[in-house]
């Protein structure tokens, strides 16, 4: 097969753009090219003109789009992934409350995952506000564009080397250790919905979320998506609500109205 030109490149940058919000830059040819050979042996296309056209034209064919979609993403996380995050939840939920009065109000907290990958940090987040928040509800909705990992998400099963992240307490409270791995527990796992989700499309929340993580997921997008999409989590944050981004990602020269509070923690 000859060689993923330029011209094909850039056509391919431009639907990934476009449709997923992904910027690939120049630097990241030869890695796309691996991954369309792979799917192109799948779908048994020869070409990257047929395969990109059978790409346009997948409204009659979501089966491929999907596939194409779960190849190209990025999906890495862990449990208690930039830990300093956790650590401030779990020692501030007095301010925390103060700041949010809608949590104590409504003995509640609802918070947004958005780029949930496997599911590890959905739960982490269950466990963390289970031992910190004494409320009735507590409700995680964790989404993600690729529905592989989702899969593994819902499952909750994960490999013995997750006990390198999780402490002893956390480990015996909310986990089943099987001959096949680990389990979350019913009870985290209850809090946690996973969904499927875009993050360039619209928002169709009709409730505010008092907590929002996106961490290492807009070091993906250019700085366009980038704004268009945090001004988006600024409108469905409640008053007092908090951001997680990651600690690679900023929100300097952005000209948003978010508030500081520590390396890469803003409040709306």
């Amino acid at each position: 097969m000859e060689a993923l030109s330029d011209a094909q490149y850039h056509r391919y940058s431009q639907f990934i753009h476009k449709n997923v919000g992904i910027n690939l830059g120049e630097t990241r040819k030869e890695i796309l090219e691996v991954k369309l050979r792979k799917l192109m042996a799948r779908a048994g296309i020869k070409s990257y003109e047929n395969y990109f056209d059978t790409l346009i034209n997948s409204k009659n064919d979501q089966a491929i789009l999907k596939e194409f979609i779960n190849e190209i993403t990025v999906n890495k996380t862990q449990f208690f992934r930039e830990n300093t995050h956790f650590n401030f939840i779990e020692g501030n939920p007095r301010l925390i409350m103060e700041r949010n009065p809608r949590i104590s109000q409504n003995q509640e907290i609802r918070a947004w995952c958005a780029g949930c990958s496997t599911g590890e940090e959905a739960y982490t987040l269950a466990m963390v506000l289970q031992e910190n928040f004494p409320l009735q509800d507590i409700k995680i909705l964790a989404t993600d564009i690729n529905t592989e990992v989702l899969q593994k998400a819902v499952k909750g099963k994960y490999s013995d080397s997750i006990k390198e992240d999780i402490t002893w307490n956390y480990l015996s409270k909310y986990f089943k250790q099987t001959d096949s791995g680990l389990y979350v527990c019913n009870s985290i796992k209850r809090k946690v919905v996973f969904r499927q989700f875009n993050l360039i499309h619209e928002f169709p929340f009709k409730k505010g979320f008092d907590m929002i993580f996106c961490r290492n997921v807009m070091i993906y997008f250019d700085t366009p998506v980038q704004k268009k999409l945090l001004h988006k989590f600024y409108n469905v944050l409640v008053a007092g609500g908090l951001l997680f981004i990651g600690h690679a990602e900023g929100l300097a020269n952005m000209g948003l109205d978010y508030t500081y509070i520590l390396p890469a923690v803003y409040m709306k």
